[in-house]
């Protein structure tokens, strides 16, 4: 594994994020004015557990920062473009808004991709210079 390095306040602040993440849909698991203002009625609450499953792993994988952690984030990456990414286009398209939560989401999800990307160049650029 690789561990938290110079570099990592980042890292801590994606953790950060995930976490957040993770109140978000526990809000929305609990508190049903909540959950009717931020999700459509079908929004299924199952949705909701496993995406506070799924970020709270991402949170912690942020710290720790496996070297294999990158492939399952891309797969998170690709599902989230699919749908906060899909939905931010269609609003806009459709409506000319913009969905904020979308906007929040598909950046951080973006920004966790482009920080695990560069540190995985940089322990390779290490790797081949010494």
């Amino acid at each position: 594994m690789a561990m938290a390095s110079h570099s990592s306040i980042p890292f801590r602040l994606m953790a950060v994020i995930f976490v957040l993440a993770v109140l978000y849909h526990a809000a929305a698991l609990s508190i049903p004015a909540f959950a009717k203002a931020a999700y459509p009625a079908t929004y299924p609450p199952l949705r909701h557990v496993a995406f506070i499953i799924v970020n709270s792993l991402a949170a912690f994988l942020f710290l720790r920062r496996p070297r294999w952690f990158i492939w399952p984030y891309l797969v998170l990456t690709a599902q989230v473009l699919q749908g906060h990414g899909v939905r931010l286009r269609q609003t806009w398209v459709d409506a000319r808004q913009i969905n904020w939560i979308d906007v929040i989401v598909v950046s951080g999800v973006l920004l966790g991709l482009v920080l695990l990307l560069r540190e995985r160049i940089d322990q390779r650029n290490k790797g081949s210079a010494g």
